[in-house]
């Protein structure tokens, strides 16, 4: 126990990011931002709340670009850390519900992706290569998979409720 607590207590994006995870599973499942924004600034909300989280997750591609191309790459995993778990927050206050379909799997692929960022080589000792890799292609992969999913999220959520 002792061990978790220092783990945190060294990492307090940990518990932030467990937070903000369980804040998607409570907010989306019981329709907190239907029942509380008021109908007529719903829409607003949705594209506010949505812009910020788009902006922060194309941050977080600041450091796969950078250990593609070459550069700093220690510099960004600080950041990297503490902006995917505010995006969490951010998803929580962005999504209504898990929705059906695509957009279920968008919430299911973000929630995933956030996990996995939770279980980084600070949280969990990789102690074989092949694990270690493993946790890094599942992460990347499930982030990678998000863009498709947000770019159809964006084009019908402006074509068929927007416009």
């Amino acid at each position: 126990m002792t061990e978790l607590l220092e783990l945190v207590r060294a990492r307090p994006y940990i518990v932030l990011g467990v937070l903000g995870v369980i804040l998607i599973l409570v907010l989306l499942d019981s329709g907190v931002i239907v029942n509380t924004v008021p109908p007529d600034r719903l829409f607003a909300w949705q594209v506010v709340t949505g812009l910020l989280l788009t902006m922060l997750l194309l941050y977080q591609w600041v450091l796969l670009l950078l250990r593609v191309f070459g550069g700093n790459v220690r510099s960004h995993y600080k950041a990297h850390r503490w902006v995917g778990v505010v995006c969490t927050v951010f998803f929580a206050l962005h999504a209504l519900s898990f929705g059906y379909g695509w957009t279920n799997t968008l919430a299911i692929v973000f929630c995933l992706s956030a996990v996995t960022g939770l279980l980084n080589r600070e949280v969990i000792t990789y102690r074989k290569p092949w694990k270690y890799k493993l946790w890094y292609w599942s992460h990347v992969t499930l982030s990678v998979n998000l863009v498709p999913l947000i770019a159809v999220h964006v084009w019908v959520a402006l074509v068929y409720e927007g416009f």
